[in-house]
């Protein structure tokens, strides 16, 4: 029996080695696992679907009310520090129907907190919406590559469609995804390739609506400023992508949760004043007014 124990726990020793090596090597470790196990939720979670405990609102749309959808892995959905709660008319929307704002959002993996709610306040305290609705479409940990195919590109699109039957018009795609690329075992050499695809998916469905594009690459590794510089050649060479808040800025730790991937509340107080300078920076609000 000591034997066998003792043989167990060799092979357990040489396994963590090997894994340790072979994440060194390929600068990839799986935070969002590891994060999903830390907050005690199945790796396994589907989108939060759970509307139980929340009321539908009926939203008065005006031409002053900001409609976006969101998409990415996950920062761009429930997986950063949780306790923030909205102090106004901001929205969350989930298959033809709107709630009130409310972390974990809804439509997302994930049971943490989000960046789009602060960012719906902020929006509003600046007066430049007077509601703001969000349907938030990403999904944790997958590559440019996964999100350009079934099922995840089909449900940004049905995302889409509901909003456009509902308001009439959605005014932008909110964009963020690359730290899964920045890594040797998956690599950004095809993100503009894949990004292209993207853009015509949209386009063949009739998606001709601006998108801001995050420039992002920081999880738990250097800043890879090789996909930085394809985020930005992919702003400046289509007309409808816009630029989105450069997070690779955020790498003090203090803006980050231990997996120094994922974002603290300090970290999304940062995110989302770069998001609302970027959506006023550029022509969409002024457009709406």
């Amino acid at each position: 029996m000591k034997s066998k124990t003792l043989i167990l726990g060799v092979l357990f020793i040489i396994g963590a080695y090997c894994f340790g090596i072979a994440t060194g090597h390929y600068r990839y470790f799986p935070f969002d696992i590891f994060f999903e196990i830390k907050q005690g939720v199945d790796t396994n979670s589907k989108r939060n679907l759970d509307i139980d405990s929340l009321v539908e609102v009926d939203i008065a749309v005006s031409e002053n009310t900001g409609i976006y959808l969101t998409y990415g892995q996950s920062n761009s959905v429930n997986h950063g520090q949780i306790g923030y709660d909205v102090r106004e008319n901001v929205y969350q929307f989930l298959e033809g129907k709107a709630y009130l704002y409310h972390d974990p959002s809804l439509g997302g993996t994930g049971k943490g907190g989000s960046v789009w709610g602060i960012v719906g306040d902020k929006l509003i305290e600046n007066g430049n919406h007077e509601s703001v609705i969000f349907s938030n479409n990403g999904w944790q940990g997958k590559r440019l590559e996964e999100l350009i195919e079934d099922p995840y590109i089909t449900y940004l699109i049905n995302s889409y469609q509901q909003l456009l039957a509902k308001y009439g018009r959605v005014d932008a795609i909110l964009f963020h995804q690359g730290e899964i690329n920045h890594s040797m075992k998956f690599g950004n050499e095809n993100y503009y390739e894949d990004f292209k695809i993207l853009l015509q998916k949209l386009y063949r469905e009739g998606i001709h609506i601006p998108i801001y594009l995050s420039r992002t690459s920081i999880c738990n590794t250097p800043s890879d400023s090789s996909l930085i510089d394809i985020q930005n050649k992919i702003i400046k060479d289509f007309e409808i992508v816009h630029e989105g808040p450069n997070t690779d800025l955020l790498f003090d730790k203090k803006y980050r949760l231990l997996d120094y991937c994922h974002f603290s509340m300090l970290g999304y107080k940062k995110f989302s004043d770069m998001w609302v300078k970027c959506l006023t920076d550029e022509h969409i609000i002024s457009s709406l007014k």
